[in-house]
């Protein structure tokens, strides 16, 4: 089916008069008091940072076959966000503020109503009494009406967030408030054809999960700027091989391209080669295995099957530490540094792709600022290269192949596996032994959520060194780690990527950390010693070869604040507060924390010795102590230091 397709906001609806009636398959007004205050908190937000379009998602739609209403259309998808909006459109009304938004509540000016109802005409007298005064006199006990009670609801709710709006420290302007929504909120309005049978439609679109995300819309206006329609459906492509972050690159080519496996390798992966992955440019006659995105109906304007997705589709192997959002932030940090930009990316917030984009449109224009074609396939290019590399050399969250009774995932590298059959590849997944790369980058990940800043360096390390070995590969990851000590990390890997970097000076380091701060040490601190004892821990210990770095997040003293027998430290006459010393801390989950609590060192000592793995090694040093006293926390301190010194040293 050809679907006709342009994004509108509520100001274009208003202008072309559209109007919208509900057809009989619809289900009832469901929003409930969190979807709308979720709604409204992030309206409010980007209406004070003044974002430039919000988008709200896909809606389909088909002309309805009334000729007294020429300008109507039937809703398929997007009953509930165009109702919402109505709603809150009538609660400004409701509170007299003058503002564009609420020409959104009639089809003319002081005239209609601009829904129908096919059977429920119920709602239409409702909302139309809103309007006039009278739907509290017409409907009482509104509240156990099926059809009427979440709009009544949701009435009360949007003007209570209205009213506390200008009631707040921080208020706003309701007027201008208002005529954001009216000029900003964009819908993806998808206008199927009339022959669509469109019971099949609704059902497929529900039980699909089309979703048209930030980078959907990023994806195609990006591909506007390619003036070649065969490359750019090359360039579209190039694109979906990047995005499904939750598949190996190789099975996502797979799909894209269906190349001749008698001619590809793994090295063939690793930069975008035309000769190796082409087709016909017969867009319709692609063999695409997963649904297609309303973007590509937007650029390509093909015709589409929609169906159902298979639970046997999904890919279950691996999933990703970042979303495509963020990668595509992290590959345009490259990008620019590449194109040789002075300045770093505004944000690494994902949730404002589209904003950050449009901001940084400047690394797309050439000498006359006008974005070129060549610009944006060297930026689709360059994504196929950081991809491969990230999937390469990235841990991924999978299940241990050697721990087939462990359901939890764990952060592991893997490699390809190469097979020949009759001249053909086929490519497979292993999981790579445990390695130095592998711990650090869990360090660098529990560190650095959820914007993973060290990817940007490291991976821009991997594109520009064509051949790297595991040597090379963990002495780029700790120089990156030791830069990046607590403090601004976007700035620090920026530095990094642009090789502007010092090295933190270690005398200060060891200053600071000899300073008793109890719970409030960065957690960094914790995890570095964890990762350097690692390196060094007797090879042969069994419980060394389960142990992992997992994420934790709770100081714990060892010596309790709170001794059960109430047994002091004994005082060193040095002014300094060995209790809360970082001698006498350890970072542990909050499970883990809770066990010892507060009882003495013989009884968290014998817990300890008790279970399969460590908790920490930091720990599993401490408890190798007799006892534990001042003495041994200060001599704990000092080991310690001595490893963080001696590893800068180095």
């Amino acid at each position: 089916m050809n679907f006709i397709t342009n994004t509108i906001n509520i100001q274009s609806i208003v202008e072309k008069n559209f109007e919208f009636l509900i057809p009989v398959y619809q289900r009832p007004y469901v929003w409930d008091d969190t979807e709308i205050k979720k709604l409204l908190e992030d309206l409010k937000h980007n209406f004070e940072v003044n974002t430039t379009e919000y988008f709200v998602g896909n809606t389909y739609a088909i002309k309805s076959n009334n000729e007294n209403k020429p300008n109507q259309y039937e809703v398929i998808d997007g009953q509930q966000r165009f109702t919402t909006f109505w709603l809150i459109s009538l609660c400004f009304e409701l509170l007299n503020v003058k503002t564009k938004l609420t020409e959104y509540l009639r089809i003319e000016k002081n005239k209609d109503i601009r829904f129908d109802f096919d059977i429920r005409k119920e709602v239409y007298e409702y909302l139309k009494g809103q309007l006039d005064g009278s739907a509290h006199r017409r409907f009482e006990n509104v509240e156990k009406l099926e059809f009427l009670k979440n709009i009544a609801a949701g009435i009360e709710t949007i003007k209570g967030i209205l009213n506390s709006s200008t009631a707040s420290q921080n208020k706003i302007n309701l007027e201008a408030f208002g005529d954001y929504i009216y000029e900003k909120v964009m819908f993806v309005f998808n206008e199927a054809p009339d022959n669509t049978d469109l019971n099949a439609l609704f059902v497929a679109l529900g039980t699909s999960g089309i979703q048209l995300q930030q980078s959907d819309i990023l994806k195609a206006r990006l591909l506007d700027k390619i003036i070649e329609k065969d490359k750019r459906i090359i360039y579209a492509k190039i694109w979906e091989a990047c995005e499904n972050m939750n598949n190996y690159f190789e099975s996502n080519v797979k799909i894209s391209f269906p190349y001749d496996t008698s001619k590809v390798t793994e090295i063939d992966f690793k930069k975008y080669n035309a000769e190796k992955f082409n087709y016909n440019s017969d867009f319709e006659e692609l063999n695409i295995e997963k649904a297609i995105t309303i973007s590509e109906i937007i650029e390509f304007d093909t015709s589409v099957e929609i169906k159902t997705k298979n639970k046997s589709d999904s890919n279950t192997e691996c999933r990703s530490i970042i979303t495509f959002n963020l990668f595509l932030l992290h590959a345009l940090r490259i990008f620019k540094k590449q194109i040789h930009s002075n300045n770093d990316i505004i944000s690494m917030d994902s949730k404002k792709l589209l904003e950050i984009f449009d901001h940084e449109k400047q690394v797309f224009k050439n000498e006359n600022e006008e974005v070129t074609s060549k610009n944006v396939k060297d930026f689709f290019e360059l994504l196929w290269q950081i991809r491969y590399n990230f999937d390469k050399h990235i841990v991924k969250w999978l299940k241990d192949e050697d721990e087939s009774t462990d359901e939890d995932e764990k952060l592991l590298l893997s490699y390809i596996n190469t097979s020949k059959n009759n001249d053909k590849s086929y490519f497979s997944r292993s999981e790579k032994e445990f390695s130095s790369i592998q711990m650090l980058q869990s360090v660098l990940y529990f560190n650095n959520m959820p914007t993973q800043f060290w990817l940007t360096p490291f991976l821009s390390f991997l594109i520009e060194n064509h051949t790297v070995t595991d040597v090379s590969i963990l002495k780029e990851l700790e120089k990156i780690d030791n830069i990046m000590i607590p403090g601004n990390k976007k700035e620090m890997t920026w530095n990094i990527l642009n090789n502007q970097f010092l090295m933190p000076n270690f005398e200060k380091i060891a200053s600071d950390l000899k300073i008793s701060r109890g719970t409030s040490f960065d957690h960094y601190w914790f995890y570095k010693l964890e990762y350097l004892l690692w390196k060094n821990w007797d090879k042969n210990d069994l419980k060394y070869k389960k142990y992992r770095i997992t994420s934790k997040n709770s100081i714990e003293h060892v010596f309790p604040q709170n001794q059960e027998y109430k047994i002091s430290l004994n005082d060193l006459g040095d002014d300094i507060d060995w209790l809360n010393s970082i001698g006498n801390l350890a970072l542990l989950s909050v499970g883990q924390n809770s066990e010892y609590s507060n009882h003495s060192f013989i009884v968290k000592k014998d817990r300890f010795k008790a279970k399969e793995y460590y908790d920490s090694l930091k720990t599993a040093k401490i408890f190798n102590c007799i006892n534990w006293n001042t003495e041994q926390i200060k001599q704990h301190q000092e080991e310690m230091i001595l490893i963080l010194n001696e590893h800068y040293k180095n």
